[in-house]
């Protein structure tokens, strides 16, 4: 008997479509779907900057036009590329193929680009799964329901249209924010920059080491780490050991600090003014030098310095600030930076994209690396100012704002200098901030106002292990440190003046009090905690 063998066949209708001969108006719909697509495929590189940008605006001391032009030239090189590849493929036979292709690979690729937004899609190996249960779908659909097929097409070509507005909005999003003016980013005292004879005044010094956790410089040290001018400090000043945080994130928690209200939320407006609601408030304040702590010292007859990362200090705060400067040259999403040029800040991120798919680990560590050297010469930059401000030593209240330990780490303790690659742990980092501590206290001590000083050193939150364990920056070491524990508190060490003897606070303190300790000093008061 005969045996008979059953044959899927692929469906002819594919090969047979009828192709439509192109017009200008179809080509230009095809341009604009291509755009669209490109504008969503490199959305990752500028997705901060919609909507007015202000997250990226308040952390930036230059203007983005650079920034904005680059990624506009990114959209649009990757939708010409896009188009001029399937124009042609649009005419031949294999073109309803390419159509299949294209439905198959194009959402799960968005998905993978978009996966920080999407926090389950981060797990291992979940991307392509998706893409092989999509990939099967459409097929069985070609195969056995070309009707619905057929549809899903046409739907496809529906979202091209939305992906074109798409890129509109972020074309006029971005051409908006090439209009912002960034505020001052420093302010030279006249004090300052010209010779002045011996201050004679209390010199108040405030050091925030930004994610300086009290856990793993005192309670859990790491038994290879050596922290002497931590120790040294803490031998001459009142420790806390049981500090409660105001909040998570340090665009709060400064804030909070140097007006002395809890603050829970923030906008920062496109003309550079910065509002917040206080907790337990109704309605926004503005927030500026004038009712600040710096507004206060002025006030009291106290000259005012700021060296400062992250928030711009000069800008919110300079009206209270007599020498001032800011500083913050992280790189913008999409390994892009405000010091590159152009056409390096337009091929970055498209080269990196193309890493991404061809060796992912690799393109990671590139990223890390980038990061890297862009804090390192950001520290390097802030550690020069806030040299020159203490050396000066004609401010009565310097505040200091300094980006270690906070990731990423720019330090080698191996090699016991600066590192600009992506191997060294968050230990690492508070090794450099012991160093710098102990450069600021051989500059004090070296004045004659030290008998005069009071120092406050102290992070504004501790090691927020959940926030970094994930990223490529993450160590072994990092590993073991942290215990898998996040522990909120930050260090906090006060030195009065004249203290000689070590102190300990050990009830829960909440960080906020910090604000009320300043306001006793600049006043003349006793200081009491």
């Amino acid at each position: 008997m005969e045996q008979k063998h059953s044959v899927v066949r692929m469906p002819k209708a594919l090969a047979s479509e009828p192709r439509k001969k192109l017009t200008a108006g179809g080509l230009v719909k095809k341009l604009c779907q291509c755009i669209g697509l490109a504008s969503v495929i490199v959305a990752m590189n500028y997705g901060d900057l919609l909507g007015g940008g202000a997250d990226v605006r308040m952390h930036v001391p230059f203007k983005l036009t650079g920034i904005v032009a680059a990624q506009l030239m990114d959209i649009v090189l990757v939708g010409v590329v896009l188009w001029a590849i399937l124009v042609p493929l649009s005419q031949t036979k294999i073109y309803p193929w390419v159509k299949l292709v294209l439905a198959v690979v194009v959402p799960p690729y968005l998905i993978w680009r978009m996966q920080t937004l999407i926090p389950f899609v981060q797990e291992d190996g979940l991307v392509p799964i998706i893409l092989a249960v999509w990939a099967a779908v459409l097929l069985l659909l070609l195969l056995r329901f070309r009707r619905v097929y057929g549809w899903v097409m046409k739907v496809g070509d529906a979202v091209g249209i939305f992906f074109a507005a798409w890129a509109v909005f972020s074309a006029v999003s971005l051409l908006w924010v090439m209009r912002w003016k960034p505020g001052p980013q420093r302010i030279d005292a006249v004090w300052e920059v010209t010779p002045q004879p011996p201050r004679q005044h209390p010199l108040l010094v405030w050091v925030v080491f930004d994610e300086l956790s009290y856990d793993q410089v005192f309670e859990h040290r790491a038994h290879d780490l050596a922290l002497p001018n931590f120790d040294s400090l803490r031998q001459m000043s009142t420790v806390f050991t049981n500090m409660q945080p105001v909040g998570y994130k340090t665009v709060k928690i400064v804030p909070s600090l140097l007006t002395g209200q809890v603050v829970d939320d923030y906008r920062f407006r496109f003309d550079n003014s910065f509002v917040v609601h206080e907790e337990g408030t109704h309605g926004w304040q503005p927030v500026q030098g004038s009712n600040s702590i710096f507004g206060d010292a002025q006030r009291a007859g106290w000259r005012t310095a700021v060296v400062g990362w992250y928030n711009p200090y000069c800008t919110i705060y300079g009206d209270a600030i007599d020498d001032c400067y800011f500083m913050n040259l992280d790189r913008i999403d999409g390994l892009m930076s405000q010091k590159d040029t152009l056409v390096k800040n337009t091929w970055s991120p498209l080269e990196q994209m193309v890493r991404e798919i061809r060796a992912p680990a690799k393109a990671d560590r590139r990223g890390c690396n980038y990061d890297v050297k862009q804090r390192l010469a950001t520290d390097l930059d802030l550690e020069k100012h806030w040299t020159e401000v203490l050396k000066t030593d004609q401010a009565d209240f310097v505040f200091l704002h300094l980006s270690v330990p906070h990731s990423p780490n720019v330090w080698s303790r191996m090699k016991d200098d600066y590192t600009q690659f992506c191997d060294s742990s968050y230990l690492d980092n508070l090794a450099l901030a012991d160093r710098m501590l102990g450069e600021m206290l051989t500059t004090l001590k070296s004045s004659p106002r030290w008998k005069d000083t009071t120092m406050i050193v102290e992070g504004d939150h501790g090691w927020r292990v959940d926030l970094w364990n994930w990223l490529p920056s993450w160590t072994d070491e990092d590993d073991a440190a942290s215990r898998e524990v996040f522990d909120p508190r930050p260090a906090l060490l006060i030195h009065q003046a004249g203290q000689t003897q070590t102190q300990a606070v050990t009830a829960p303190w909440p960080l906020l009090n910090v604000h009320g300790v300043v306001e006793q000093v600049i006043h003349g008061q006793a200081v009491s905690y």
